[in-house]
């Protein structure tokens, strides 16, 4: 199910101290904070309620840049022109949601790549090639995360460096 406002997120570990990156945001797209930030093959952000194997993942939407944003939950570009709204991603390690079945994460899975499902949910398999990968796994905590999307620690993007 799309997700139709913001999400809490949490971050894994110690808190990364690089400024966010600023992005483009696509022609007459919504993305909500909290959630996984995609850019399409034209480099735009774009939502990742149905991602594509040539999707990038950078990270978590932060919120918005330069620009002018419909000012409702999420980050709205509502023109048709693509760059009008630029989207601010955070990099590093989030709590995310696991997908079930041949997708559910467990702790056989520490380092190994993932792949994003939806905007707050990876898995373990490439969806039969239509799934960008999301990062790699990095921790699964036993604590209770009643606001984070799930107890899965992934250091998002393939653009993250160290």
């Amino acid at each position: 199910m799309a997700l139709t406002g913001d999400i809490h997120y949490e971050r894994w570990g110690v808190g990364d101290t690089t400024a966010p990156i600023v992005q483009p945001l696509g022609g007459s797209v919504t993305v909500y904070r909290g959630s996984i930030a995609l850019l399409d093959s034209s480099g735009n952000v774009k939502n990742a309620s149905s991602p594509a194997s040539t999707d990038t993942c950078w990270g978590l939407i932060a919120g918005y840049g330069p620009g002018t944003t419909d000012m409702a939950p999420g980050v709205i570009n509502s023109s048709s022109v693509a760059s009008a709204v630029s989207a601010m991603i955070y990099q590093g390690a989030f709590f995310l949601a696991s997908g079930s079945g041949s997708d559910q994460l467990s702790q056989s899975s520490i380092g190994k790549t993932v792949y994003v499902i939806n905007e707050y949910t990876v898995g373990l398999t490439t969806g039969g090639g239509t799934r960008p990968a999301a990062g790699v796994l990095v921790n699964i905590s036993t604590e209770s995360r009643a606001q984070a999307p799930g107890n899965y620690a992934v250091k998002l993007g393939t653009t993250v460096v160290g």
